[in-house]
């Protein structure tokens, strides 16, 4: 449920805070007050397009801000779990959206910043948008199978059944256009795949073998420059230097004098022990040196050998991969493809047979759809004609034709007519052909009842859904309405005093002129003012004391409508289909 919309600088609204109540919520004003302002701040806030032109003159950003009840909105509360996105403890969500004039768009939830698709998706779930708009949209023959498809809970199954096995047949079918490619040049990618691994294969790569090699040639590079400094390390080490005597003799001879010289300080047999140590080292280390100076000498043919190998693997790089794992793994791929175009005729074969076998549990499941589809719109074509009656056209008639294609389509093989007929005789025809202004609002809030999902949004708005509508067909919208208003929040912007009378919260939005700038203010009313606005809506101004009779007598009897639907539905739940 929305609880509360709060408006910074939005068009021609400065500052506006709204509470609403559960139920039914009526917006009025004069035209051009401003009541769209608030629905587009609505939408805007629950991730509908935005514009710069909606920052108020003289502001560098708008912001708007709605406070939701979630307690109803379970698939809402894991959409958020799923981001990551804490709840309140009280249950409900705080939705902050900024734009500036920079472009800048800020989305916050709960606090967190979230991506504007994110929100639009939780907008999806949460509000439901009926207005002028779309009226216009019914008279678009390709909306109408997904309202058939929403009116009964009992398509879901088979319509999931159908579009599973719909993107199986489309992915072999795609299969099969890839594998039955043209045999010229089919051939020619399979001469290609197999030059290629010829060529890889006979390389016979190493995935490690680059790093051995450019270490071998770089030893054999250098091997003069290593064989001078190792032999010179081990005749420092080995040989008898300028006194005669050896590293190694010398450190022994400096361990010696250690030794004496600990009988008399014992602290200097560490240092002793420690020397002790290194020359066991050294000792060791000189005999490895001198086996490394026999292996080591220049060999210009191996050094030529690596070279020539260090470039095959280049050129096999620059062709297939940037290391040579790359190159090994194009050699796999290639192997792949050339195995299915090796057996082309035998996977195509396959394939066709999958296909058959696809295409019959398709067309099984298109029929069952389709026979689902055509029970469905009878039931839904004798609800609609049910509400219309109930809104003040006893002699309509409305009928919802299945028709079935022989192509397939990511739906089923249906196309849905609404065929409508406003007086008793007239012959059923087309909706967008035969229905006027007046009658298109009467038969969008009938479909919108019907259609409307029990664990759909569970706030609807209706914008001026009453165009064209007036006098006793009024009171029978407004009866409508707020049937649907018995089970989920209503927000409805009317002109009409027949529908604000059967409101539970009544707003009214007003144009003033403030220090010589237009403004749009946005009040909540008392009981009191409930009564003057709505003799305002009778009567006009000045306001008399029979209108306001008139309108205390309205309210009454709007209470009393209330009541009584109660008492029918209990449940507070209309049983549309039945």
């Amino acid at each position: 449920m929305l609880q509360v919309l709060k408006v910074f600088n939005f068009a021609l609204i400065e500052q506006a805070e709204i509470e609403f109540s559960g139920g039914f919520n009526v917006l009025t004003g004069e035209t051009g007050a401003g009541k769209s302002i608030v629905v587009d701040a609505l939408s805007v806030v629950l991730g509908g397009r935005s514009s710069l032109d909606m920052i108020r003159g003289g502001s560098e950003q708008f912001r708007v801000e709605a406070v939701f009840n979630l307690e109803n909105h379970s698939a809402v509360r894991s959409l958020l779990s799923d981001q990551a996105i804490p709840l309140e403890e009280d249950g409900r969500l705080y939705i902050s959206r900024t734009v500036s004039r920079q472009g800048k768009n800020t989305v916050l939830l709960n606090g967190t910043h979230a991506p504007l698709s994110l929100l639009r998706t939780i907008g999806d779930g949460l509000l439901d948008m009926h207005g002028q708009h779309e009226n216009q949209a019914l008279l678009r023959p390709e909306s109408y199978l997904g309202l058939l498809d929403g009116s009964d809970p009992a398509l879901e199954s088979p319509l999931g059944r159908y579009q599973q096995l719909y993107r199986l047949w489309r992915q072999t079918r795609d299969k099969i256009a890839a594998v039955d490619k043209d045999d010229r040049q089919r051939a020619q990618r399979t001469d290609l795949l197999k030059w290629q691994l010829q060529e890889i294969e006979a390389a016979k790569l190493r995935e490690t073998e680059e790093e051995e090699l450019e270490r071998q040639i770089a030893l054999l590079t250098h091997a003069e420059k290593i064989s001078t400094a190792v032999g010179s390390a081990w005749s420092v080490l080995s040989e008898s230097g300028r006194q005669g005597k050896s590293v190694i003799d010398l450190l022994q001879e400096c361990r010696r004098n250690l030794d004496s010289a600990a009988r008399y300080d014992e602290a200097l047999t560490a240092y002793s022990r420690q020397l002790a140590e290194a020359l066991v080292l050294l000792e060791d280390m000189a005999p490895e040196l001198s086996d490394y100076l026999d292996r080591i000498e220049a060999d210009p043919g191996r050094l030529a050998k690596f070279q020539e190998r260090m470039d095959l693997i280049y050129r096999l790089k620059q062709k297939y991969g940037a290391a040579v794992s790359e190159v090994l793994r194009y050699a796999e791929e290639a192997r792949t493809e050339l195995a299915t175009l090796e057996r082309h005729d035998e996977l195509l074969a396959d394939l066709r047979r999958l296909l058959e076998k696809q295409d019959r549990e398709l067309a099984q499941a298109a029929a069952e759809l389709s026979q689902r589809r055509i029970q469905a719109a009878e039931i839904m074509g004798r609800a609609i004609a049910g509400q219309l009656k109930d809104l003040g056209m006893p002699g309509a008639q409305f009928a919802v034709r299945v028709s079935s294609e022989e192509e397939y389509g990511p739906s089923g093989t249906n196309q849905v007519r609404f065929e409508f007929s406003a007086n008793p005789g007239e012959e059923l025809r087309l909706l967008s052909k035969v229905a006027s202004g007046g009658e298109l609002s009467r038969v969008a809030l009938a479909i919108k009842t019907v259609c409307a999902k029990i664990d759909g949004a569970q706030v609807m708005v209706f914008d001026e859904i009453d165009s064209g509508v007036g006098g006793q067909t009024a009171r029978k919208v407004a009866e409508k309405i707020g049937q649907v208003a018995a089970r989920k929040q209503v927000l409805c912007i009317t002109h009409l005093p027949q529908i604000a009378s059967m409101a539970d919260c009544h707003i009214h939005i007003e144009k003033r002129v403030v220090s010589e700038r237009t403004q749009t203010f946005v009040q909540r009313l008392s009981e009191d003012e409930r009564l003057a606005e709505l003799a305002r809506m009778i009567g006009g101004e000045p306001i008399s004391p029979a209108g306001l009779a008139n309108a205390a007598d309205m309210i009454r009897l709007s209470a009393e409508l209330k009541n009584q639907q109660a008492a029918t539905h209990p449940e507070a739940g209309l049983q549309l289909l039945a």
